[in-house]
């Protein structure tokens, strides 16, 4: 873990972490979304996509650097996003353990097909990539982690 990864703390999300929350959602989707207009994504979706869900922040030196969104009933990884500047210091290898952790047994999420980098982040880790679907912005695939194809909602893993 590097030395960035270990200064981090990982804590439950408070109000007052919404604006830094919006701006890392913004700039990490503008980031990895390359075949996209930047412009379609606005701080704004943060409230939105992340509603009803268990959010972590990662925090150093009081500043908010990344953050994972659970949607807890299906064992869904909705939000995994890390401050693009601060990629590969292992911030999200903890944000990932940390829904490893809170899940317990399995749990998976949908990854855009063509954001290569963070496929192979996850691949990485030890999930599994599988089949998937198409949304708004493109291909998606699902990756999961030790998911039961009875336990997974579509049934297709």
């Amino acid at each position: 873990m590097s030395a960035t990864a270990a200064s981090v703390i990982l804590r439950p999300y408070r109000p007052a972490d919404h604006d830094a929350c919006a701006a890392i959602y913004a700039a990490g989707r503008r980031f990895a979304f390359t075949w996209c207009d930047p412009a379609q994504f606005v701080p704004e979706d943060f409230a939105r996509d992340s509603r009803g869900e268990t959010i972590t922040v990662a925090e150093e030196q009081g500043r908010v650097v990344g953050l994972l969104s659970l949607w807890m009933p299906d064992h869904f990884i909705h939000l995994l996003f890390v401050d693009p500047a601060l990629h590969g210091r292992g911030i999200g290898r903890r944000l990932l353990r940390h829904a490893e952790a809170t899940f317990g047994d399995w749990s998976w999420l949908k990854c855009q097909a063509q954001n290569t980098g963070a496929l192979a982040f996850y691949e990485q880790c030890g999930w599994t990539v599988g089949e998937g679907g198409m949304n708004d912005i493109g291909p998606w695939v699902a990756v999961s982690w030790h998911a039961p194809r009875s336990r997974f909602p579509s049934g297709r893993l």
